[in-house]
Parts: structure tokens; C-alpha cells; sequence
């Protein structure tokens, strides 16, 4: 009867069914709490309630089911403990109360499940700590306990489940070490431990688990080195250690991660180069090594990494130049080297990520022009080159990137006009050319942008009149064009709602701090530039 939008309790005269051996009210809409007559059901082997909205607390009678083999009561609302009779059931080999509102120890009496394959209780408010007679559960394959409360060190019991292909501890409160027993789950494929106190080094026995193909061990407070027996998992696919406190360097064994997808180390304290070695992670999609102490250069070999599509390098203390082979990353989306010491050009092979989505060099060192070939990346929608020593003019290129949404180039050394075909960015939203030395009128073209919501030319040598758009037609919400040399003043302008609804744009003047003639000109100037704009919102 799963699945057929049953709704109302589950009746107490389920318990006359005697020889009943398999009742499924899955995925319907039962309301109510389990009866205890379910108790009287001695020939049942299998019991489906899930994905229902029952509530109330398991009875204690559902330990009477002597028979049952697979109790599935996942996804419901019930809460309270669970109760100590359910380790009465001597034959059960899948137990899944996951997805509920239960709460209280794990029973330590859980042990006795002997022919237990698959415990999840994830997904409830349990607390307390894991027992140790888990260890007892030796045909035990998949044991979920993430999402709870529960609190203390992960026992070394755990070692003893050599049947063991999953194993999620994730997002509670537990603490201690990472046992060394864990290398002697043999059989284990994913691992999941992440989100919790966990303090310590990484065991050496890691790298014992030769059948792991997911490891997670993010956000803990875990010490030490990654260890180089870490190069004995060649069929990991996944490997996240980011949000530690991790030191040392990166082993150069990582390279023999051969089927590795996903790396991420970020958020740690790491240090020295990128090991030229990462290069033969050959399988990569994803790389990220932010916020670390990385030093050197970004090795050549990083070009060979071509199933790379997002790459996060920033907030290290990279030097050196961008790597012409980073042009080889044709599957290319994400791009992230800000916050580094990164010099020289930017090399005019980025035109070749036809793939990039976006695009983050700022704080660094780079200088040198903004190459034209920039204009090739047709799917870019955010562009940060801010910060850098970068000179000469904005390319005409740049009208090109018709996806672009965000355009930060502020900080430079920039010279020269906005080029007309800034016009064509139909899709910007910001536009940031703070801090250079660009000068001329701002083009009428300006008009065109008419998704813009903030502007900054702030420090630069304008010249002319603020398009009339640019100030007030599209109602900026975030606008400064100060120290430039626009006729009549400039400044800020704020996007206002009333009450009512309606919308204005309200001018910020710059006050006069004393009664001299050069600070009233200014105000004047001030003035003069809204006598001069026509708008209806003003």
C-alpha cells in the first residue's frame, strides 16, 4: 500500500493480522503514532512505514517483532528515545530511523544486533557517545550516525566493522582523535567525519583504506601534516581536509592520486610550493588551496590538469608569473589567484579559456596592459583585475564580453578614454575604474548600460558632463565620481524608496566646512550639475 496517498492513523486492529509477514505503508500521508498492537505481529519480517508524518515515540512493543529482518521507520516525525527493546530483535539486518526528531543515547545494547548489515540514525537530535559495543556489529556495511548530537572521541571499536563500505560520524559534536584502528576498515569506500571538534594529526593508518573513494574530513581542528601514506589511496575520487589547522607541505605523493575528482586543502595553515607532481592528477575537476601560506610559483604542470574547470589559488603568498600553460585548462569556468604576490603580464593566452565564467586576479602585482585577447572570453560574467600595477588602456576587446555582469579594473595604473564599446555590456550590473589615470568624457554609450547598479570613477581625470543615465536614469544604487574633473561637481548618489513606493534619487553635497571661496565654488559646482540634469525622479 506504499504510495497511494493514504492519510488518517495507522488503526490499532493492524494487531489482529497475525500471520502478517511484510507491511508497507511507505510514502503516504499517516498522521498519528505507531500503535502498540504492531507488537502482535510475530510472523512479520518486514515493516515499512516510512516517509509518512507519524509522530509520537517508537513503542516499546515493536521489540516483540521477533522475526523482523528490516525495519524501515525513516523520514517521519517521531520523536523520544530509542527504545532498548528494538535490540530484541534478534534477526534484523537493516534498521533505518533516520530523518526523524529522536533524541537520547544510542542504546548500548545495540551491540546485540549481530546480523546488523545497515544502522542509519542520521538526521536526529541524539547525544551522548557513541557506544562502544558498535564494535560488536562485525557484518555491519553502512553506519550513519551524522547529523545528531552526539559528542565525545570515535571509539576504537570502530576498527572491529570489517564489513564496513560507509561510514558518516559527520556534523555532531565528537572530539579526541582520529583512532589508527580506522585503517582496518579494508572494505571502506566513503568516509565521512567532517563538522565536528576532532583534534590531532591525520593517522598514518589512512592510508591503510585501499577501497576509499570519498574522504571528508572538513571543519575540525585536526594538527599535524598530511600524511605521504595518503598516496596509497589510488581509488579515491574525493579528498576534503579544508577547514583545519593543517601545516607542513604538500606531499608531492598526492600526485599519485590518479583517479582523484575533487581536492581541497583550503582554510588550513600549509605552507611551501605547489608540488609540480599535482600535475598528473589527470581525472581533476576541482582544486582548491585558498587561504593557506603557499609559496613559490604556480608550477607549469598545473597546465596539464586538463579536466580542471575551477582552480582556487588565492589568499596565499604565491610570486612569480601566470603560467602560460594555465591556457591548456580548456574546460576552464572558474579562475580565483587573488590575494597573491603575482607579477608580470597577464599572458595574452587567456583568451584561449573559452570556457571561463570567472576570472579573479586582483591584489596581486601584475603589470603590463590588459590584453585584448581578453575580449575572446564570451562566457565571463565576473572580471576582477582590482589591485594590481596593470597600465596602458582599457581594450576595445572589452565590449566584447557580452555575459560580463561585474567589471572591477580599479586600483591600476589605467590611462587613456573608456572605450566606446563599453556600451555593449548590456549585462553589467558593476563597474569599477576607481584609482587609475583614465581621462576624457565618459562616451554616451554609457547610456546603453541600463542594468547598472553601481558605479565607481572615483580618482581618476574625467573630463565633461555625467551622462544624464549614468547619474540618474538608471537610479544607481551605489555611485562616486569624486576627484575627477567633470563640469560641475560629484560625487554620491543614493537610490531612495518612500513609503508610498516611489523612487528617487537623492544627491549627496559635499558640506562647506568654512566660509572661504574655494569651498563655495565647489558648492556651486555641486549645484551647477543638477541644474544641468532633467529628471523626473530628481
Amino acid at each position: 500500500m506504499s504510495g497511494n496517498h493514504l492519510t488518517g492513523n495507522i488503526p490499532s486492529e493492524i494487531g489482529l493480522l497475525t500471520n502478517l509477514s511484510k507491511l508497507d505503508l511507505s510514502s503516504n500521508n499517516l498522521t498519528g503514532s505507531i500503535p502498540a498492537s504492531i507488537g502482535k505481529l510475530r510472523e512479520l519480517s518486514i515493516l515499512r512505514l516510512f516517509e509518512n508524518e507519524l509522530s509520537g515515540s517508537i513503542p516499546q512493543e515493536i521489540g516483540m517483532l521477533s522475526s523482523l529482518s528490516e525495519l524501515y521507520l525513516q523520514e517521519n516525525n517521531l520523536t523520544g528515545l530509542i527504545p532498548t527493546s528494538i535490540t530484541n530483535l534478534k534477526n534484523l539486518s537493516f534498521l533505518h530511523l533516520w530523518g526523524n526528531k529522536l533524541s537520547g543515547f544510542i542504546p548500548s545494547e545495540i551491540g546485540f544486533l549481530k546480523f546488523l548489515k545497515q544502522l542509519e540514525l542520521s538526521i536526529n537530535g541524539l547525544t551522548g557517545v557513541i557506544p562502544s559495543s558498535i564494535g560488536h556489529l562485525r557484518n555491519l556495511s553502512i553506519l550513519y550516525l551524522d547529523d545528531n548530537k552526539l559528542s565525545g572521541s570515535i571509539p576504537l571499536e570502530i576498527g572491529f566493522l570489517k564489513s564496513l563500505k560507509k561510514l558518516a560520524l559527520s556534523s555532531n559534536a565528537l572530539s579526541g582523535p582520529i583512532p589508527p584502528s580506522i585503517g582496518k576498515l579494508r572494505e571502506l569506500s566513503f568516509l565521512a567525519v567532517y563538522d565536528n571538534k576532532l583534534s590531532g594529526s591525520i593517522p598514518h593508518e589512512i592510508g591503510m583504506l585501499s577501497s576509499l573513494s570519498e574522504l571528508y574530513l572538513e571543519r575540525n581542528e585536526l594538527t599535524g601534516s598530511i600524511p605521504t601514506s595518503i598516496a596509497n589511496l589510488g581509488n579515491l575520487s574525493i579528498l576534503y581536509f579544508w577547514g583545519n589547522k593543517i601545516s607542513g607541505s604538500i606531499p608531492s605523493e598526492i600526485g599519485f592520486l590518479n583517479s582523484l575528482k575533487k581536492l581541497d586543502l583550503s582554510t588550513n595553515a600549509l605552507s611551501g610550493p605547489i608540488p609540480p607532481s599535482i600535475g598528473n592528477l589527470r581525472e581533476l575537476s576541482f582544486l582548491n588551496l585558498w587561504d593557506n601560506r603557499l609559496s613559490g610559483s604556480i608550477p607549469h604542470e598545473i597546465g596539464m590538469l586538463s579536466s580542471l574547470s575551477e582552480l582556487y589559488l588565492k589568499r596565499n603568498r604565491l610570486t612569480g608569473s601566470i603560467p602560460t600553460s594555465i591556457t591548456n585548462l580548456g574546460n576552464h569556468s572558474i579562475l580565483y589567484f587573488l590575494g597573491n604576490k603575482i607579477s608580470g603580464s597577464i599572458p595574452s593566452e587567456i583568451g584561449f579559456l573559452k570556457s571561463l565564467k570567472t576570472l579573479d586576479l586582483s591584489i596581486n602585482a601584475l603589470s603590463g596592459p590588459i590584453p585584448p585577447s581578453i575580449g575572446n572570453l564570451r562566457e565571463l560574467s565576473f572580471l576582477n583585475l582590482w589591485d594590481n600595477r596593470l597600465s596602458g588602456s582599457i581594450p576595445h576587446e572589452i565590449g566584447m564580453l557580452s555575459s560580463l555582469s561585474q567589471l572591477y579594473l580599479g586600483g591600476n595604473n589605467l590611462t587613456g578614454s573608456i572605450p566606446t564599446s563599453i556600451g555593449e555590456l548590456k549585462s553589467l550590473h558593476m563597474l569599477g575604474l576607481q584609482f587609475n589615470q583614465l581621462n576624457g568624457s565618459l562616451p554616451l554609450e554609457f547610456n546603453n548600460l541600463t542594468r547598472l547598479k553601481s558605479l565607481h570613477l572615483y580618482g581618476n581625470g574625467f573630463t565633461g558632463h555625467l551622462p544624464e543615465n549614468v547619474c540618474l536614469g538608471g537610479l544607481l544604487e551605489n555611485f562616486t565620481a569624486g576627484c575627477n574633473h567633470f563640469s560641475g561637481g560629484s560625487g554620491v548618489v543614493y537610490k531612495v524608496v518612500l513609503p508610498s513606493g516611489r523612487v528617487f534619487a537623492v544627491k549627496k553635497l559635499h558640506p562647506l566646512q568654512d566660509d572661504k571661496s574655494r569651498n563655495l565654488k565647489a558648492f556651486e559646482r555641486e549645484i551647477q550639475v543638477l541644474l544641468d540634469i532633467r529628471h523626473r525622479k530628481l
